[in-house]
């Protein structure tokens, strides 16, 4: 077969179940440690190590900076979820480049601040309004406030002696004020934990002024830069999907 005609047929083939998102949806990804959990018992300290933060947030950094339009990241625990500016269209939007460059880029980059291999899964959430981007992103901080209360309790059970069966049924069906009282019995005070521990971080793009100096004139003057800053103290609830939404409104409106 002459080789042109046949190129094409492969191509074909590659290319069968191909999809794309539409230009019209709002686009969130999120991405998923691959095997953290033992991953952080062999490597960092229980139930949070700050080392294991920093990666993470340098992480959500590294992939706001490496081709995509990103308004904002959230990381929390092991994942990560990205809000892309609703003009991205790189790859076209087409899924599988999406996913398969987001998740390489988050491993390969994690894996060279840890020295050792890791992965990240990663998937992609079309959106119709800004409701569903208020409601996804509450949902993830959500899940961070359960898994955080329940972790901390279960490691001050762990680091008492109990095995982790019985820490496991301990907890239980316990609601927020046991486990909190719990904590406080060991002397750990869980409102007063580091946000980034309870609420975790965005990484978002601000406007900020800055001034330099005309290199004809030598005047002063003043121009703008995007820049990423990193906020620690988020608000919680539905609160927090609305500051996401701020964010997202901030950008649009300097558009």
């Amino acid at each position: 077969m002459e080789f042109d005609a046949f190129d094409r047929e492969m191509r074909a083939v590659e290319k069968a179940f191909d999809s794309y998102i539409d230009i019209n949806m709002l686009l969130c990804a999120r991405l998923d440690g691959r095997g953290f959990s033992n991953l952080t018992e062999r490597n960092f300290i229980k139930p949070y190590d700050e080392r294991f933060y920093r990666y993470m947030t340098e992480t959500v950094r590294h992939l706001m900076s490496c081709g995509f339009n990103i308004i904002a990241g959230y990381t929390q625990s092991d994942e990560i979820s990205l809000l892309f500016h609703p003009a991205d269209n790189t790859y076209n939007r087409k899924t599988r480049k999406l996913i398969s460059v987001l998740a390489g880029e988050a491993s390969g980059f994690f894996s060279i601040k840890l020295g050792a291999p890791v992965s990240f899964d990663c998937r992609l959430i079309p959106m119709e309004d800004m409701k569903a981007v208020k409601d996804y992103f509450s949902w993830r901080q959500t899940d961070l406030l359960r898994n955080s209360l329940d972790s901390c309790c279960y490691y001050a059970l762990l680091g008492d002696g109990m095995d982790y069966l019985s820490a496991t049924k301990k907890l239980e069906g316990r609601d927020i004020v046991y486990k909190t009282e719990l904590l406080a019995s060991y002397g750990i005070d869980y409102n007063s934990l580091p946000t980034w521990q309870r609420y975790g971080a965005v990484l978002h793009y601000e406007r900020t002024e800055k001034t330099g100096t005309n290199r004809k004139t030598g005047e002063p003057v003043k121009f703008y830069r995007r820049e990423l800053v990193l906020n620690e103290s988020l608000p919680s609830g539905e609160k927090f999907g609305e500051y996401i939404l701020s964010l997202m409104n901030d950008v649009l409106s300097q558009a």
